[in-house]
């Protein structure tokens, strides 16, 4: 018997449409187990039909990535923890008891 351990099975799978955002194509889609515990999942977007983003779609396109993080983590166990690493922006992270997240564009 497996008494005193603690086992967390995650039952919910996220698929590629879980990342999909009105407005953004899927660019690139990776995960990777980094251990047993952290899984990371890195998404780029890029503009639909043009070049670039513009600054008032940036700031949509954040809003939207933490509303996705924060749904994905009330689907997991309590104790799991889901954050956003905005890479284009100095690393900025965006974690889901954040009250007051910021994303400056520079643009």
């Amino acid at each position: 018997m497996n008494e005193g351990k603690i086992k967390n099975t995650i039952t919910r799978s996220f698929e590629l449409q879980d990342y999909r955002i009105e407005g953004a194509e899927l660019s690139g889609f990776w995960a990777d187990l980094l251990s047993k515990e952290e899984l990371t999942v890195e998404v780029n977007y890029r503009p639909e039909n043009k070049k670039t983003f513009s600054p008032e779609e940036i700031e949509t396109l954040t809003r939207k990535l933490c509303k996705k993080c924060s749904n994905f983590e009330s689907q997991l166990p309590k104790n799991i923890k889901c954050e956003v690493t905005f890479k284009d922006f100095g690393g900025k992270v965006y974690k889901t008891d954040q009250s007051n997240f910021e994303l400056q564009s520079g643009r």
